[in-house]
């Protein structure tokens, strides 16, 4: 029988931003691919899905690539100046926009008296612009950006810094995440791990995860209509996957 009212398996919910909430996972691959073609290389989406899509620091792997495909002698610099110009592209109202289903879970997560943080590796300048441009700033209790960890995802600092604004124990949160980056950071803060993949990822395992969903409709059943629960329940948080 599906449990009513709120629901009493968390405290509250952890959210990624980019891919979770905003879709800003397809302007990158975009501008990702835009390089590639710049330099006459094929692009290789495998790669991009796996190693750099939800990770910060994956951009210097992906120009290797880029480096032996097109026999070019960029260096990281030169390239990350170049795929920054194609973002300028791409990272624009008219391609970055809101993931369905999104005022539906934060609205149902608000009703049920649940307080929301956001733990995002992109900068506090480029959270708070895509939060406000699409007014979710005030759904959100508390903040944190990956300029205000020392390390960032697949690391837990993002999450266990919210949690602990928020005042609840990471393993008293949900954590929503849409890739294997974010889901491994959660679960190593002891979060319960829900993955809503993208389009783009959604072909990837994801084992970090305590559910995978797909999409935020299905993600707002599961937090609102359901009793979350771990994968393996009383389980020892998961270490870290080696990189």
């Amino acid at each position: 029988m599906r449990a009513t009212g709120p629901n009493p398996s968390f405290d509250a919910v952890v959210f990624d931003l980019d891919g979770t909430l905003i879709d800003s996972v397809r302007p990158d691959f975009l501008a990702c691919t835009a390089l590639f073609e710049e330099f006459g290389a094929a692009f290789v989406p495998e790669f991009w899905a796996e190693h750099v899509c939800g990770n910060a620091e994956g951009y210097p792997a992906l120009f290797e690539v880029l480096r032996e495909r097109a026999g070019t002698g960029r260096t990281d610099a030169e390239l990350q100046d170049r795929l920054r110009a194609h973002w300028e592209r791409f990272f624009t109202p008219d391609h970055v926009v809101l993931m369905p289903g999104v005022f539906p879970l934060l609205d149902g997560l608000r009703a049920a008296g649940k307080p929301l943080a956001v733990a995002s590796s992109s900068a506090r300048e480029w959270v708070e612009r895509w939060l406000g441009h699409f007014g979710l700033t005030d759904r959100f209790a508390v903040v944190v950006s990956g300029d205000e960890v020392t390390r960032r995802k697949p690391d837990p600092m993002a999450h266990l810094r919210a949690a602990g604004r928020l005042g609840v124990p990471a393993r008293r949160c949900v954590a929503v995440e849409d890739s294997p980056t974010g889901t491994a950071a959660a679960r190593a803060a002891g979060c319960t791990v829900v993955a809503v993949p993208t389009a783009l990822t959604r072909h990837l395992s994801h084992p970090w995860a305590d559910h995978v969903v797909a999409d935020l409709f299905e993600a707002r059943q599961l937090l609102t209509d359901s009793v979350v629960r771990r994968a393996v329940p009383g389980g020892p948080v998961l270490p870290l996957p080696s990189p």
